[in-house]
């Protein structure tokens, strides 16, 4: 038996599931995990990361064993730098934005009333990217230093849909006023409590940001 076969069998074994309940986890044959345990047949790099899903586990854990996984966790990696950079990019842009076009907008507004909708998409685009980015960044500039990935395959699927529920929220208070007249009388008293509260609004998407960076890091 080759080392990804008896870390298969072990992983597999591990998460209490028979051949026949993992091959139909991936919908192939009892005879191909058969085949993959005993050294027959080699996974490829796609059935890899099939089988590490399938048993709630990291690949590396197929290749070099649950023991030898379990190494430190390296630092700095790029992909952490790079949305950590992405999410201070897009706060500069918005400092600047609000330097330059909301205060132009904002005297438009006073001096010809008919330009209030520029304002308010500014006003939520501007809110929506700003804060979903400062809860992205909050967790990756932690993940810089630490190792804050969650295993269970089903916690991350349900911060992602939380997550995403947030945001979905959000973009239903934002298009209120554009419902028309047969629905936006429903929903008004619901529309102007979230404009008083914006504390909350944003907090949402903060929060948002957060759940999705959590539920697809992996």
């Amino acid at each position: 038996m080759n080392a990804v076969g008896k870390n298969l069998k072990a992983l597999r074994q591990r998460a209490g599931l028979t051949q026949d309940a993992l091959a139909e986890r991936l919908h192939v044959t009892r005879q191909a995990v058969s085949s993959w345990e005993t050294g027959k047949t080699q996974p490829d790099i796609e059935t890899l990361t099939a089988l590490a899903e399938a048993l709630d586990a990291d690949v590396r854990e197929l290749i070099y064993g649950p023991e030898q996984a379990e190494r430190p966790y390296t630092r700095f990696q790029r992909r952490y730098i790079v949305c950590a950079v992405v999410c201070i990019l897009a706060f500069l842009v918005w400092c600047v934005l609000e330097l330059t076009l909301a205060p132009y907008l904002s005297e438009q507004l006073l001096r010809k009333g008919y330009l209030f909708w520029p304002s308010y998409v500014y006003g939520i685009t501007g809110a929506l990217f700003v804060y979903t980015a400062a809860g992205v960044f909050l967790p990756a500039a932690i993940s810089l230093w630490g190792d804050i990935r969650l295993q269970p395959r089903w916690l991350r699927q349900m911060l992602v849909v939380l997550g995403a529920l947030l945001l979905a929220h959000y973009v239903l208070w934002a298009v209120v006023p554009l419902l028309g007249n047969a629905v936006y009388p429903l929903l008004r008293g619901w529309y102007y409590l979230m404009m008083e509260l914006s504390v909350m609004r944003n907090g949402s998407l903060f929060l948002s940001g957060c759940l999705l960076f959590l539920g697809l890091n992996k």
